[in-house]
């Protein structure tokens, strides 16, 4: 049982050095090492769980566990006896989801998908979809096939996307699927602007069932973490937020939510004749008019959608036709909307 609880605790280790900045050193010996202990993990679970005795045992030895590396790794998310029996896709998880992680190993993952599906047992469909979206990917030209956003936040973005519409598609994942994205946003703190792009990239979706349920998804847990959706939409480029405004009316929603709080934080100078920014306001007001003239060159139909929100906006402010009452009317008039 020693023997036992020592190997547990190594699994552990791994499962969170999967999440730092340690795996820049690993190779493909470290990442064929890596899940193979995570096989021996799940079977552990298998071979335990209907024994209450050594069950009891195990669980002690994981609480001590997490808590020694909670203590040296603030970030690391306790593992339940539960959560060894998906070892093996926790491990594909923190890998795919680590902004450290060597592209060698994320190749290695998607090289070849039979191979990979076979020695650690994973859905072969989903290898096959991630290996294709990062081989389109990586022949890009220009290294980037959306407005300000690189092809290495389209691959890891596409990923994380694959990995939601797994969980998803099967009931009572939906908690899983929140923690997987509240360790991303974890990890990634001090760089939320790589962050945000994979988020992007994820929400980038075709039309299909599967997709629009991830993207729903994504965007609910986006509102649900206090000032995610401005700072999601701040770091991202205008014509990129424009792209996402057309491909989905709930983004466009919460982005045009974001713009009235951004508005709202601008007040006009009358001696400069200029509406500035109030103390800490996040934007300027010449920024505020390109981001919507941005949403004013995206195709017909997000025009006129435009044109629409700012006339109701105007007209809740009194519509008036004179510069320096209401900031809507303003942008209407350096946005020649009307004219």
């Amino acid at each position: 049982m020693e023997a036992v609880q020592r190997q547990l605790t190594n699994i552990l280790e791994l499962l969170a050095v999967s999440q730092t900045d340690r795996v820049r050193e690993w190779d493909q010996h470290s990442l064929q090492r890596a899940f193979q202990w995570a096989e021996y993990c799940e079977q552990l679970h298998s071979r335990f769980q209907s024994n209450p005795t050594v069950r009891s045992a195990l669980e002690a030895g994981l609480q001590d566990t997490n808590q020694r590396l909670q203590d040296a790794l603030p970030a690391h998310s306790p593992v339940m006896f539960s959560d060894l029996a998906r070892c093996q896709h926790m491990l594909l998880v923190h890998l795919l989801a680590n902004p450290y992680s060597p592209n060698s190993v994320v190749q290695m993952l998607l090289s070849n998908p039979k191979t990979a599906a076979q020695e650690f047992q994973f859905d072969q469909s989903s290898f096959i979809t991630c290996k294709s979206a990062f081989n389109l990917l990586c022949r890009s030209s220009d290294r980037t096939s959306h407005p300000g956003l690189q092809v290495e936040a389209e691959v890891r973005g596409k990923l994380l996307r694959e990995l939601l519409n797994s969980l998803l598609t099967r009931p009572g994942n939906d908690e899983y699927a929140r923690t997987v994205l509240d360790s991303i946003l974890r990890d990634s703190a001090g760089k939320t602007e790589s962050l945000y792009d994979v988020i992007a990239a994820a929400l980038l979706s075709s039309d299909d069932d599967t997709n629009a349920v991830t993207q729903h998804f994504i965007l609910a847990w986006i509102q649900d973490h206090d000032g995610c959706c401005g700072k999601l939409c701040g770091s991202l480029s205008p014509g990129l937020c424009a792209v996402l405004s057309r491909q989905s009316p709930e983004f466009k929603q919460a982005y045009w939510g974001v713009l009235k709080r951004w508005a709202s934080c601008l007040q006009y100078d009358v001696l400069e004749s200029v509406w500035v920014p109030t103390s800490g306001g996040p934007v300027t007001f010449n920024v505020l008019a390109d981001r919507l003239k941005d949403l004013l060159n995206s195709g017909a139909g997000l025009k006129e959608d435009t044109e629409t929100e700012l006339n109701a906006l105007k007209l809740e402010d009194g519509d008036f036709n004179v510069k320096g009452i209401s900031v809507w009317t303003d942008l209407i008039i350096q946005l020649k909307i009307g004219r």
